[in-house]
């Protein structure tokens, strides 16, 4: 059950790169979108990293 929270986080957090990306691209620059992007994104790729690898860990322990 975990697994697919860890999945699902992960997908999101990528998203919501994926998301300031593309405001970035269609040159949107909204005072609030400056503010949430400072506020997300760093938290955004660490969570896009470390989780991934926290569920592989995850399987290969209980594989073992």
């Amino acid at each position: 059950m975990k697994k697919k929270y860890l999945l699902l986080i992960s997908i999101l957090a990528w998203a919501n790169i994926g998301l300031f990306y593309i405001l970035y691209q269609f040159e949107v620059n909204h005072v609030l979108v400056g503010v949430f992007k400072e506020l997300t994104l760093i938290p955004s790729f660490l969570v896009g990293i470390i989780f991934p690898i926290w569920l592989l860990v995850r399987i290969i322990i209980k594989k073992k």
